[in-house]
């Protein structure tokens, strides 16, 4: 036998020699201590932090995702790497730190000046703003009663959830669209988690994804059966697929409602301020999946399109942290 596989022998040995009950226990007990760590200030900075991180991404995926006459399945977003539109300048790394960048450089290229619009800032202000949130409902005071690998865990897939509502909400604001490479992916991975978190039984989550797409597709039905144009679209029912997965099916009725509360005000507003006249009934509600993104709906004098993804997703939003607020005073 070899020297190297001899002191490989007596190290695996003396690895288990020291592998007793009482040294395993105090090697969690300091994991511990140091994780309690993320339960205080410093974990809302890291919260922030990888929000801002993650809404960077989020920014590319938004801008990249979404099919075009150029890219009829949308473009990769690992290459080409970051780069200015206007003049092609690939922007080095220092110039692409979020949030920071865009504010040194007041929004323009450093190469060409071309303006960089708000949105990447907005964006990335939002993901780290609701990122801080879901860390205070978990890992904060919000999460205090629970055991800290509970709340490690609800964090990441709060978190989680946040960033697919981010993306979401600003494709569909621009594009009208609902991507399915976003909801099915995520529907599945949400439903998946349920089985670690604490509380859930196993049929919650299909439960609510069954709910969460057959509500919308059946009023959606209904509506162009009744009206003759299309009403809710694939898209809305693929999304709220994804909440009714991880929220069951409680979380696809307060979102649907929220979100429909909040369309109102929110349509009704714009109108009015925009025209003074005779408000239009928001009709259309247009988020198609990828595959029924190119049907065009009838239009009327009472009829305008207006993307219902992004009041889901603040409905959804809210539902996710409000939720036992909202089960007890509601009694859902």
């Amino acid at each position: 036998m070899s020297n190297t596989a001899i002191t490989a022998a007596r190290g695996i040995a003396k690895f288990l020699a020291f592998s007793t009950a009482e040294v395993n226990q105090a090697t969690v007990s300091v994991v511990h201590d140091e994780l309690v760590v993320l339960t205080h200030v410093p974990g809302l900075v890291l919260a922030v932090v990888l929000g801002l991180l993650w809404g960077s991404f989020a920014n590319v995926c938004i801008y990249r995702w979404p099919p075009s006459d150029e890219f009829p399945n949308g473009r990769s977003v690992v290459a080409p790497g970051s780069h200015c539109t206007a003049c092609k300048t690939p922007i080095r790394w220092y110039d692409n730190v979020p949030l920071v960048s865009w504010l040194w450089l007041r929004g323009k290229c450093r190469a060409c000046q071309a303006p960089f619009s708000a949105r990447y800032l907005i964006v990335e202000a939002a993901t780290a703003a609701l990122f801080g949130v879901a860390w205070w409902f978990t890992l904060g005071t919000g999460g205090m009663f629970e055991a800290l690998d509970v709340r490690l865990l609800w964090f990441v897939v709060d978190a989680t959830f946040v960033w697919v509502m981010v993306v979401i909400f600003f494709i569909d604001l621009d594009h009208m669209l609902i991507l399915d490479k976003v909801t099915y992916p995520a529907a599945i991975a949400f439903y998946a988690v349920t089985f670690a978190l604490p509380g859930y039984r196993w049929w919650d989550g299909l439960v609510g994804a069954v709910v969460g797409y057959g509500v919308p597709w059946l009023i959606g039905e209904i509506w162009i059966r009744v009206r003759k144009i299309e009403g809710i679209g694939l898209g809305d029912s693929t999304m709220l697929m994804v909440v009714g997965a991880l929220l069951g099916w409680k979380g696809v009725v307060a979102s649907l409602f929220g979100g429909s509360v909040i369309g109102t005000v929110f349509t009704l507003t714009a109108m009015l301020a925009g025209g003074g006249g005779k408000p239009e009934e928001p009709t259309s509600l247009d988020d198609q999946g990828d595959e029924t993104a190119d049907s065009e709906p009838a239009r009327g004098a009472l009829q305008t399109e207006v993307p219902f993804g992004p009041y889901l997703a603040m409905a959804a939003l809210f539902y996710l942290f409000a939720a036992p607020w909202i089960d007890l005073h509601f009694r859902l």
